[in-house]
This record gives C-alpha cells, sequence and structure tokens, in this order.
C-alpha cells in the first residue's frame, strides 16, 4: 500500500509565463512542450513526461500533489482504505488520466485540506532532458530502486498529529525524523519518506500557509549546479529566502529561492539516502548545520 514517490505537482499561477521562464532560465527545468486543452503548461525534469503542471488561474499556489503507488492493487488498496476511514475519494476520469499521463487516479484530501492525487502507471516518454540553464540531469532516480520522485514538498497542516496518522496508516508513509525548530515555540515538523531512499518526500509544517505549501525542492547532482542557479538568479533578480546552507537532517546543501507567485523552491545537492530497514526515527531541536538565513519578504 505505501507510496513509491511523489511524482507532480499541479501549481496554480496568475502569470503561467512568467513561472515557465523562472523555471527554464533560473531552475533550469525544461519546457514539456505538452498541448493541452486547458491551456496548462508542463514542465520536466526527467524521462517522466512532466513534473510540473503550471495552470491559470486568479490566485497563485498548490492545487494538488501527486502521489504514485507501485501497481493496481497497491493504488486500489489505497483508494479501498480511505474510503473506508471515512474520507472522500473521487475518481479521475479517463481524459483526466489522459492528460496527466497516467493509467488511472484518484481524489482526495488529508484532513489539513491539501488536495493529493493518487495514481498509478505513469506513462513514461523516455526523451533525453535538454536543460535550457545547462543542468545535466535532476536526482530523481537512484540506481535500480527506480524513481524517487521530483523532490519532497512540505504542506502546512495545523493538525499535524492527525494529518500524520493519515499519511502513515493510509497512505503508508513513514516517519523518518520530527523537528522542533529553533525560536519557533510550538512549531513542528514531521518528515516522512516514501517507499524510496530519499530521506523525506512529504512533510507537514504544524500551521496555516497562503499558497498551500511551504515549499517544494529540486534536487541537482553537484554543488555547481547549485552555485550556477544562485547566480541565474542574481542576475534575474530573484529573492533569496535562505542563503546557503546545509540540513542536519537530510544533509541536504541549499538555497531557498521564490518562484513568481511565491512559491519557496529550495534548490539542493547531496541529499540523504537511507537504508529504511535499519533506519530509527529521530526527533530533533536543530534544523541547520550550518547557513540557511532566512529572509521572508516585507519581515525587517
Amino acid at each position: 500500500m505505501s507510496i513509491s514517490a511523489v511524482g507532480y505537482l499541479r501549481i496554480a499561477a496568475t502569470d503561467t509565463n512568467a513561472w515557465m521562464d523562472y523555471a527554464t532560465q533560473v531552475l533550469g527545468l525544461m519546457d514539456a512542450g505538452l498541448d493541452d486543452p486547458q491551456g496548462a503548461r508542463f514542465l520536466r525534469m526527467d524521462d517522466h513526461p512532466f513534473r510540473f503542471m503550471i495552470e491559470a488561474a486568479d490566485t497563485d499556489g498548490l492545487l494538488a500533489t501527486g502521489l504514485e503507488f507501485p501497481d493496481e492493487q497497491a493504488w486500489q488498496s489505497a483508494l479501498d482504505g480511505l474510503s473506508s476511514a471515512g474520507h472522500a475519494v473521487t475518481g479521475g476520469s479517463a481524459e483526466e488520466a489522459a492528460r496527466r499521463r497516467v493509467t488511472a487516479f484518484a481524489t482526495a484530501q488529508d484532513p489539513a485540506g491539501n488536495t493529493l492525487e493518487l495514481y498509478w502507471g505513469r506513462a513514461l516518454d523516455y526523451k533525453p532532458l535538454i536543460s535550457p540553464a545547462g543542468v545535466k540531469k535532476f536526482v530523481t532516480t537512484f540506481q535500480q530502486t527506480g524513481d524517487m520522485g521530483f523532490g519532497h514538498l512540505v504542506l502546512p497542516a495545523p493538525n499535524i498529529d492527525e494529518t500524520t496518522a493519515f499519511y502513515t496508516d493510509l497512505i503508508g508513509a513513514g516517519v523518518t525524523d520530527i523537528l522542533s525548530p529553533p525560536g519557533l515555540e510550538g512549531v513542528k515538523i514531521h518528515f516522512m519518506h516514501a517507499n524510496n531512499p530519499r530521506q523525506h518526500s512529504i512533510a507537514l509544517f504544524s500551521g496555516e500557509h497562503p499558497l498551500g505549501i511551504v515549499h517544494m525542492m529540486i534536487e541537482v547532482e553537484s554543488m555547481d549546479d547549485v552555485g550556477l542557479m544562485m547566480d541565474r538568479a542574481k542576475v534575474q533578480g530573484s529573492h533569496v529566502l535562505a542563503t546557503l546552507g546545509r540540513h542536519v537532517n537530510d544533509n541536504m546543501c541549499s538555497v531557498y529561492v521564490l518562484a513568481p507567485g511565491g512559491i519557496a523552491v529550495e534548490y539542493g545537492y547531496d541529499g540523504m539516502l537511507i537504508d529504511w530497514e535499519n533506519h530509527v526515527a529521530t526527533v530533533s531541536g536543530e534544523g541547520d548545520l550550518w547557513g540557511h538565513e532566512y529572509s521572508f519578504p516585507g519581515v525587517n
């Protein structure tokens, strides 16, 4: 029943052209060039047809998170478990599944109100990544273990314990570690892994967020790739939300920038990979080994 990875995000944008320009020219993602009857734009990182669907909207934010299951049986088992637990599950049409390049999907909400699209059978097209910014490869797979997803994301969940139980008991994620950030009394972040070696694929933040997403993470292969993105972001005039630093829990060396519309993007290298059979969940009061000095827009 366990999810394999966080496969894609659907993002609402008041300016899709600005989002696409930023994603391709600064982050180095590739315009997938897919036609869409609803006018969405698509960004790719690897042999998946897309990892991010950018949809025109009146407000910016996260529309849905695509969670990948390994096969139809695991997917159906998860849907049955959600329904039995009293959660509304809405099956997606064949047309909408084709739009997402998946065999089948269904929509549900976690207890915090975050919209999830549960799917199986992604239709890969194996076209090579051609990054406009020269990024050779994004880290989305590991040797023979298969897909690790686009990276990770952090979702708001004021009712964090109830929402964590939803992911662990019904979705099949596992708790990796729990962080109480220094200087933020009462705040907790629960980090959870899918059935792949990435240290966490989903994290829950015990608070609200107006965009429906605290941040999303994209991983590259080298520190040079991170530094070159920092140079491109500087030329673009992009706001740096957090300076270069290294996290304690997943070892990620990263910087945070703001994409158009305000979604925070962590751009990192050297994330930890874990053998889950030998992992013991941890509790921490420190988020960073060094760096990551935060600068929130409008806050002195």
